[in-house]
């Protein structure tokens, strides 16, 4: 089931380099690599810091669950949504990738996996 929803995000959204489901303990459920061999795992696992201290500072400031971080850097975009407090999905692009496509995408994905998720 994971696979196959990652599956048709990637080939949704023009760009992608791969595709992650991954708890926020660093442990990865399922990925998804279109685009070659970057090492999606490692680079998922290190945002689950920033994603922690991000969702710390939106709760305390009064803003709310962390629902979405996007980081554009000089040679990818990458966008995380959060699926549930303990699971979060990421979306590697290239730098030109298709970002607004990727948001709708990882959106509409959520309520799926959210549900999968939930015990």
């Amino acid at each position: 089931m994971f696979n196959q929803l990652l599956e048709s995000i990637t080939n949704k959204v023009e760009g992608t380099l791969g595709a992650i489901v991954m708890g926020m303990d660093g442990i990865s459920i399922e990925k998804r690599l279109p685009a070659g061999d970057t090492n999606i795992e490692a680079m998922a696992a290190e945002y689950t810091s920033l994603l922690k201290a991000s969702s710390t500072a939106a709760q305390e400031i009064g803003q709310g669950p962390l629902e979405e971080l996007i980081v554009s850097t000089d040679s990818s975009l990458i966008t995380i949504r959060m699926i549930t407090p303990e699971y979060f999905l990421l979306l590697l692009l290239n730098k030109d990738g298709n970002l607004g496509r990727a948001r709708f995408e990882l959106k509409k994905a959520k309520h799926v996996l959210a549900r999968e998720l939930v015990i």
